[in-house]
């Protein structure tokens, strides 16, 4: 728990707002913590501008005496965050099912109305600073525990999953539009959760903490005080201590760190949330007022002059494992068959918003290239430098093992769903720059961030494991987002 909780608090910070519609409009919120609102006024196809801001500016990094990893480590953050969750469901359904064959559960599960007044009495004595007389649970501890294993719990395991983009590709008619309102709730369940842990710390102190600490500890309020003493101090001891070397591993050896977290993960995150089964289109008319930008247009001489000349000579190179290289001019790309549709945008951080893209679908790229059979991933190459990590980020100095310019890995089956595409549109206009113009990737069921903008090339390849970190993109070598799928 201490680690879901301190994971949990880093994924908060990357975007601490808060909203109750998937458009998450600046100004929209109905929580916000720290930074400024900003205006949603800028000129998005401008390279630079002194009003031009990104998602990333809206991070608030927190301490790493709180959170896990700390220092805006949003990757890390989320690798602790799902094996948290894992644990915490395993232990949770061994707890449940131990309940259920000891007979044991009617502690915790009421079998009368009269529980709720029963508890409001409870309540009553308690504010009076006074302990209610009772065998075993009062009514009030009851229906607490009951509500937190049976109630909170279930619901703050669906509300994390709703957040994935995966699930809404799955069923779109049913999970469109909720994505939000589960970072909402979810969110308010890690705040009761954060109650429910004081409130009860304080009922053992109330009641009596080290005698409460054997029975939690040992099982009686009999046993041993000094040995209750000991196994308490180190029970906090190893959670401190896992804490502290967590910290530790996650700012120090980042990749090492990744790389532990990851075994078996991706085959896990796969199994659950990769393999997508479209039918039909989010059930969505409109497309926000705004959306939000992440990451800053190109600097180089290469974009500026292909800016200057209204993208007019931009083209598209698609090579590597292929029987037939191509070389897709703006006329070719216009001509070849468009896709169009209103989905939802779903980023890391947890914001999102609604668009209307229009572009080619790589289905039609890929027919006409001709991959070998053993082509599995197509990786897309940019203009994209990143300066703002280099000159104004948190790098100093580049990463030898990273490639210079963005580039983003998606496997073969993912290329080939419905509505991936090979976007030019955006809400019936030409594609912003600030959004990747002329050209970025849409893949409906994956996160934002691995839909590189700017696209130059695309490379067919048989696998990934020599390009960059082999993690499957620039976000994933540097930044320890995701191992090569991010559907959740």
């Amino acid at each position: 728990m201490v680690q879901l909780f301190r994971s949990g608090y880093e994924l908060i910070m990357t975007h601490p707002r808060f909203y109750w519609n998937d458009d998450a409009e600046p100004g929209g919120e109905w929580l916000r913590v720290g930074d400024r609102e900003r205006s949603t006024e800028f000129d998005k196809d401008a390279i630079e501008g002194e009003d031009l801001w990104t998602a990333e500016d809206e991070i608030d990094p927190p301490s790493a005496l709180i959170s896990l990893p700390g220092r805006d480590g949003l990757g890390l953050g989320r690798h602790w965050h799902f094996w948290g969750a894992l644990g915490w469901i395993v232990t949770g359904a061994l707890y449940v099912g131990a309940l259920a064959v000891s007979g044991e559960w009617a502690r915790l599960i009421p079998t009368s109305i009269s529980v709720f007044p029963q508890a409001a009495g409870d309540l009553i004595t308690y504010l009076q600073l006074q302990v209610p007389h009772a065998e075993g649970y009062n009514a009030l501890q009851q229906l607490t525990y009951f509500g937190v294993v049976f109630v909170l719990s279930p619901l703050m395991i669906v509300t994390g999953v709703l957040q994935a983009p995966a699930v809404r590709a799955h069923f779109p008619a049913w999970f469109t539009t909720v994505r939000q309102r589960a970072r909402s709730i979810h969110f308010l369940g890690l705040v009761a959760f954060a109650v429910f842990a004081v409130g009860h710390v304080g009922m053992v102190i109330v009641h009596g903490f080290w005698s409460e600490m054997a029975k939690i500890v040992l099982g009686s309020s009999a046993a041993s005080i000094d040995l209750t003493i000991v196994a308490t101090l180190l029970g906090v001891g190893i959670v401190v201590g896992f804490s502290a070397v967590a910290n530790w591993a996650s700012l120090t050896r980042p990749l090492r760190t990744q790389n532990a977290l990851e075994i078996g993960l991706d085959p896990l995150l796969q199994t659950f949330f990769h393999h997508v089964s479209f039918v039909e289109g989010d059930d969505v008319d409109e497309y926000s007022d705004f959306a939000r930008v992440n990451g800053k247009p190109p600097r180089n001489d290469a974009y500026r002059n292909h800016y200057e000349n209204d993208f007019e000579d931009w083209t598209i190179t698609v090579d590597g494992e292929v029987e037939n290289e191509l070389e897709l001019d703006r006329e070719d790309i216009r001509t070849l068959p468009t896709e169009r549709h209103i989905t939802r945008h779903d980023c890391i951080q947890g914001w999102t918003y609604y668009a209307k893209w229009g572009g080619v679908p790589l289905t039609e790229i890929i027919d006409r290239c001709n991959p070998h059979e053993d082509a599995e991933w197509l990786v897309f190459w940019t203009l994209d430098e990143k300066w703002e990590y280099s000159e104004a980020g948190p790098f100093e100095e580049t990463d030898p093992e990273v490639p210079e310019r963005y580039y983003e890995a998606i496997r073969m089956d993912k290329a080939r769903e419905p509505r991936s595409i090979l976007a030019y549109e955006m809400n019936d206009d030409d594609l912003p720059v600030a959004h990747g113009a002329p050209y970025r990737l849409r893949v409906e069921s994956q996160l934002g961030y691995k839909m590189a903008k700017w696209v130059t090339r695309i490379e067919f390849v048989d696998d990934i494991d020599d390009m960059g970190k082999g993690k499957g993109g620039w976000r994933d070598d540097v930044l320890n987002y995701f191992p090569h799928s991010a559907d959740i």
